[in-house]
């Protein structure tokens, strides 16, 4: 038995409407006007849930969400064009071309740390691409999930996009229906049970995962500058974003400076540790408790400390590999430092790891970067910064192996929920006839000479 959920986002994708270029321009232009009235509401949900302060509830997830929107309605009715190509001689007289067509109904899966922008993105691509949606939002970030709500029954039409609050259960369910796309931000053992439910239905899958997304400073790197920003793409969001530098790698030689430079920019970022008023919070005591387990035992330079739900930033010097906050992703606001010999040495362990959603590189050293780019597999890369290839419209964004498989934002977010159906018209007013029996000697020249 399907939901209703379900059954409403298809009946109101049979009607047709979203086929139209003016109904989905439209749509996220109302969208857009309901994300500018409602600003002030968004951002007291982002701090009921996540304690997030007003400048980095617009920063990382209000602001580019609009970004986003802007990008993609200027942009989308170029990308359902009929797009021509080129047909081989072979096929004479025809012309081809391939048609953007919407999967249909989509189910979107988004996550607690991102609570609004891992939502809104998702389907503003969705939209444009001339789908109905189904949105099921996380439970922990319960404030942001009814501003989803107000959202869907305010900015849209009935219809178009349904969000589901609930549980696993509710998730499961959703999961049994016959959607046509599915969309999955969140934890890797969660992304291979939607992938597993997926495969009953044949349902194809975008999965954005996570993973230990490394960074690495070589002893070319400006290294006050480095400390600055790597502090900033760790300590963002107290820590809980898929694509925060996972570990430092640092060149053995400048690891000592290093380490000093990223304990003074971590006490800078929450000057008062744990009390920091602008600093978010740890989701929930589970999570809490699990960074609180992952640094038993470590050296710990700064941090490392807790007051109510929020961990203090936290730096540890001379982890291993085989420690135990090396063996999953810390989604906090804990940064490990561990030290290369050598170049080959750091690119050869890199080598042995899963695929990383993202991964830094800190340095001038132009054959350094060239060989990491060539030996090693990534989802996406930030050069002297960190998390910044994330905020732009114009590239994709997504993971590879264990960090997820597909992407979006911009126009790969429009290709992502969407078919592209290949189309071949042939004409009639000439037909050669050695395609047809019986087959000659003279058939057989004509044949290898269009075909080679």
């Amino acid at each position: 038995m399907h939901t209703n959920s379900f059954l409403s986002a298809k009946a109101f994708f049979e009607s047709g409407k979203t086929l139209d270029l003016f109904f989905r321009k439209k749509a996220l232009e109302s969208l857009k006007n309901w994300i500018l009235k409602n600003e002030s509401l968004i951002a007291e949900s982002l701090e009921k849930d996540l304690d997030k302060s007003a400048f980095e509830a617009y920063m990382t997830e209000v602001g580019i969400a609009l970004s986003e929107l802007s990008f993609v309605s200027k942009k989308f009715p170029k990308w359902m064009k009929k797009q021509k190509a080129k047909t081989p001689t072979s096929l004479f007289p025809a012309k081809s071309y391939v048609l953007p067509r919407p999967y249909g109904v989509c189910l979107i899966f988004s996550p607690w740390n991102y609570p609004f922008l891992l939502a809104v993105e998702p389907l503003i691509s969705a939209i444009a691409a001339g789908n109905a949606v189904v949105l099921k939002p996380s439970l922990k970030s319960k404030s942001v999930a009814e501003v989803l709500v107000k959202l869907s029954k305010e900015a849209l039409p009935e219809g178009l996009l349904q969000v589901e609050i609930g549980d696993h259960d509710v998730a499961d369910n959703l999961l049994e229906d016959p959607f046509n796309m599915i969309f999955f931000t969140g934890s890797p053992k969660i992304g291979k049970h939607v992938m597993e439910m997926a495969s009953h239905h044949l349902i194809p899958v975008v999965l954005e995962l996570g993973g230990k997304s490394p960074c690495i400073v070589s002893r070319t790197a400006n290294l006050a500058l480095a400390a600055k920003r790597i502090a900033f793409g760790k300590l963002i969001n107290a820590g809980q974003t898929c694509v925060a530098p996972d570990y430092v790698y640092a060149d053995l030689s400048i690891k000592s400076e290093l380490e000093a430079l990223l304990v003074e920019e971590f006490k800078a970022y929450a000057p008062d540790g744990a009390k920091t008023k602008d600093f978010p919070k740890i989701i929930d005591a589970q999570h809490l408790s699990r960074l609180q387990n992952l640094v038993q035992g470590e050296k710990i330079l700064c941090g490392g400390n807790a007051i109510g739900n929020k961990l203090a930033p936290t730096v540890l010097a001379n982890v291993s590999f085989e420690s135990p906050v090396m063996q999953e992703e810390i989604f906090g606001p804990v940064l490990p430092i561990l030290a290369y010999k050598t170049e080959a040495e750091m690119i050869a362990k890199l080598k042995t790891l899963p695929r990383p959603l993202a991964l830094y590189l800190f340095g001038r050293d132009e054959e350094l970067e060239k060989r990491i780019f060539r030996e090693l597999h990534f989802g996406g890369a930030t050069i002297n910064d960190t998390l910044m290839h994330i905020a732009s419209s114009d590239i994709p964004f997504g993971g590879v192996g264990d960090s997820g498989m597909g992407n979006y934002h911009g126009e790969a977010g429009f290709r992502a929920f969407s078919h592209y159906e290949s189309v071949l018209d042939r004409g009639i007013w000439c037909d050669f006839k050695f395609r047809y029996p019986p087959f000659s000697e003279w058939h057989y020249k004509l044949l290898k000479f269009f075909l080679r």
